[in-house]
């Protein structure tokens, strides 16, 4: 059975139990339209829509049926109108409700009377391409959405596209293609396979890098993910050779992902970095794209907050299916600790983030698309300790702040990055500099090629770079007891240390 043939289902045995609201959220009408219509016709209902552009319409050709009324207006009519065996179907409903307490009001009176009014047969569809409740109307309404095509849905439509163009396909391209396309509307594919056969007259695997454009388009219009350009390389993160070490065995095997999965071998789940702050967790994560040769998508979970019942829920959803649908790619959650705060507590914003942290840790069990995700957090006290359970992630790394010789290196990169080569004694800059961060390193550095340029444009001296030193308050000694309280959650729990 399809993912299709499942909601119907399941959709049809909640008007037979006589729920009075259903949601649907879906970008895609049609799809909408042709499954209600076909619940309509199953049970006999007639059908009356309102949409936001044209007031109370015509199902089948979206005439208007008389003059505009508002949502409000349309409700009052539906109060007082004998409803028997009906649809009552209202398009755009993020837009109508939101900001409006009297169809909030007038909707929860209407849900009463479908449900306590024994002469009235109704269910009310709501359609949206997000999801937007009232907390008034969230006993009253039952969530859905429409899945996206699977893999033989996908691969029948750019069948039938080819066929009607009476052209063939390779079945290696068929392939490609499939896959590239998961993740897409329907709509979304038709378009782009329009836009293949105009290019060149034909649809082939040449055609997956117009996908991949449509996918960046995507990312950028959502606005719930930021797809990060990223010119970093792993050469740029000094020390953390563990850590290192362990990402370019997953390399090879994303690289070689087919032939490691038929070999037996499961695909990477993805990795959390723990540790001190400044000490070169965002920047692996950056490198780690580079090294994938993946696209870098950042989730800031603070930004799906919504305000509306199952808004929040709704735009998680979004963007872990955004990112299902541009792998493979790394999904680099920022700051995990912030994400998930105050689960477990009575309030309601940690009722909300207690969903989508089991909605999150549902996705990482069940996920089968290639998306690394990569977690990064300072404080690992905060997080959940069903995150940190063996399997959700690949393997868990402590970040600490860099030894003699890692500080070293981090110098090097530094000074090279920018071009200095003048002799400059490593070693002693590093004996100068313990208990520095990564990020405290490249602040003097910073500071001593800029001093050197106002200063006649001289180059940075070992000297100069040690009186910049000795002027410094590194993080940890800023964070003294922070520091110190970190040290020892890590040190209780075990981690594995990435240098």
């Amino acid at each position: 059975m399809t993912n299709t043939e499942n909601l119907y289902k399941n959709i049809r045995a909640h008007i037979e139990s006589h729920y009075p609201m259903l949601y649907l959220v879906t970008f895609e009408e049609q799809k909408a339209d042709d499954l209600i219509r076909k619940l309509a016709k199953d049970d006999n209902r007639k059908i009356f829509e309102w949409n936001l552009a044209r007031g109370v319409v015509n199902f089948e050709h979206k005439q208007p049926l008389i003059n505009y009324q508002d949502l409000a207006n349309t409700l009052e009519s539906w109060l007082n109108d004998e409803l028997t065996n009906h649809f009552l179907i209202i398009k755009d409903a993020h837009l109508a409700i939101r900001e409006n307490p009297l169809v909030v009001a007038r909707l929860k009176a209407l849900a009463q009377k479908i449900l306590h009014d024994a002469d009235t047969t109704a269910t009310v569809i709501f359609v949206s391409s997000q999801a937007c409740i009232p907390p008034e109307l969230e006993k009253f309404i039952t969530l859905f959405e429409l899945p996206l095509p699977d893999e033989a849905a996908i691969n029948a439509v750019i069948k039938a596209f080819v066929e009607q163009f009476d052209d063939n396909i390779e079945t290696k391209d068929l392939n490609d293609l499939t896959m590239a396309f998961r993740g897409l509307s329907e709509h979304e594919i038709t378009q782009l396979l329009y836009r293949g056969y105009q290019q060149n007259g034909q649809i082939d695997g040449n055609d997956v890098a117009l996908v991949l454009q449509e996918k960046e388009q995507i990312i950028k219009k959502s606005g719930i993910l930021d797809m990060i350009v990223t010119v970093e390389q792993f050469d740029n993160v000094g020390g953390l050779t563990q850590l290192k070490t362990w990402l370019k065995q997953k390399a090879d095997v994303l690289h070689n992902l087919n032939e490691a999965l038929a070999f037996g071998v499961e695909a990477p789940k993805g990795v959390m970095i723990v540790g001190m702050p400044g000490c070169g967790k965002s920047l692996t994560a950056k490198a780690t794209a580079s090294l994938f040769k993946l696209p870098l998508l950042r989730l800031d979970v603070g930004s799906l907050m919504g305000k509306y019942v199952g808004e929040s829920e709704s735009n998680m959803r979004r963007a872990l299916k955004l990112a299902e649908a541009v792998s493979p790619c790394v999904l680099w959650v920022d700051e995990l600790e912030k994400a998930f705060v105050g689960i477990g507590s009575s309030s309601t914003s940690s009722e909300v983030a207690t969903r989508l942290f089991g909605y999150f840790l549902t996705w990482m069990n069940d996920k089968t698309d290639a998306v690394f995700v990569l977690a990064t957090a300072n404080d690992i006290s905060a997080l959940p300790p069903e995150l940190l359970r063996k399997g959700r992630f690949d393997e868990i790394f402590y970040v600490d702040f860099p030894n003699k010789s890692e500080r070293e290196n981090i110098f090097s990169i530094h000074l090279k990055k920018r071009n200095q080569h003048a002799d400059i004694d490593l070693k002693k800059l590093a004996e100068k500099t313990d208990g520095f961060s990564g990020a405290d390193i490249e602040a003097v550095v910073k500071e001593a090629i800029e001093m050197a340029f106002v200063n006649n444009r001289v180059a940075p001296t070992t000297e100069s770079l040690i009186d910049i030193i000795s002027n410094t308050h590194p993080l940890k000694e800023v964070m003294k007891h922070k520091i110190k309280e970190y040290e020892e959650k890590f040190k209780d729990l075990k981690i594995k240390a990435a240098s």
